[in-house]
């Protein structure tokens, strides 16, 4: 019964804003049918799934983000792991809505299990009465699901970030967080006033675990300047602040970090042990957060 509610909730608030969508086939307008598909004027058909997303994929796909991982993700975020960063993005968003504005929309692009995305949203609406509307599109068939049975109150889609199924210019706010980007998409997708906020990790993100698992190798040491040059080469480059803080952990924890985080992959099994051996009592945080407009547009304003 719960599910039921929640499916009638996610469809009915898809319904509400189809209008965002664009088929990732053929490009056309679509439309919510019963509640049950959004259709194309071309009738290519995507059913709602049971949990209230959509997957929009034209192809089926494999990821190495499972279901371990997204869950693992969730008990690591409700410890307060990303709650500074989620306060900085959420005030960044905040300075920048306008007060008399009707709505904002926010895209999460590589959104996961939605936490980032549902906890953003929440801090805003706190301060402000404005009508938010919050997606978020993730490549995982199982981060997406995760999100949607978490936070009904959400447009949560499978999609494909290199072909974004949404209309040119619809949101003001595009997040990318500790995610791969696509910034033609991005700027496609978003308003003439819009603004990006992308998070990569900085050289001491996670260091007690990268030293574990990459010791003597090149990876041992970590810069993000290519990243953040990347951002500065394909937008209107606007700000750049970084977050740095620690958080307490024990040996349940961190088992759950190693499970969330790309660090690990390829590790061996002994690597494994030895970080759960290290009885750590705090994790090193240390993440950029990076600020761009569509390209050109800081010139064209001046």
């Amino acid at each position: 019964m719960a599910e039921s509610k929640r499916t009638i909730k996610n469809a009915s608030l898809i319904g509400e804003y189809e209008n965002i969508f664009k088929c990732p086939f053929c490009s056309n307008q679509m439309h919510l049918v019963d509640l049950k598909s959004l259709i194309c004027t071309n009738r290519h058909c995507f059913d709602l799934a049971k949990q209230g997303y959509v997957n929009l994929f034209t192809h089926a796909i494999k990821t190495k983000y499972d279901k371990q991982m997204f869950n693992s993700r969730r008990v690591i975020c409700n410890i307060g792991f990303f709650d500074p960063l989620i306060e900085k993005i959420s005030q960044l968003i905040l300075n920048e809505i306008k007060a008399n504005g009707d709505s904002v929309k926010i895209l999460d692009a590589g959104c996961g299990e939605g936490f980032h995305l549902s906890r953003i949203k929440e801090k805003i609406s706190q301060s402000t009465a404005i009508d938010l509307l919050a997606v978020g599109c993730d490549i995982s068939k199982e981060g997406i699901i995760i999100a949607a049975k978490a936070h009904p109150n959400n447009i949560w889609c499978v999609a494909d970030l290199n072909k974004c199924p949404f209309k040119d210019n619809q949101f003001n706010f595009i997040l990318n967080i500790l995610s791969t980007a696509n910034y033609t998409e991005f700027q496609r997708m978003l308003a003439d006033d819009g603004i990006i906020i992308k998070v990569v990790p900085d050289s001491s993100y996670l260091q007690e675990l990268r030293q574990i698992f990459y010791e003597k190798t090149d990876k041992a040491s970590y810069t993000n300047n290519q990243t953040v040059e990347l951002f500065k080469n394909n937008l209107s480059f606007v700000d750049m602040q970084r977050v740095q803080y620690s958080v307490p952990i024990d040996n349940t924890t961190i088992e759950h970090l190693i499970h969330m985080t790309p660090l690990s992959w390829g590790t061996t099994e002994s690597q494994w042990q030895r970080a759960l051996e290290m009885n750590l009592k705090e994790i090193t945080i240390d993440l950029t957060i990076l600020v761009g407009k569509k390209k050109g547009l800081l010139q064209n304003l001046l």
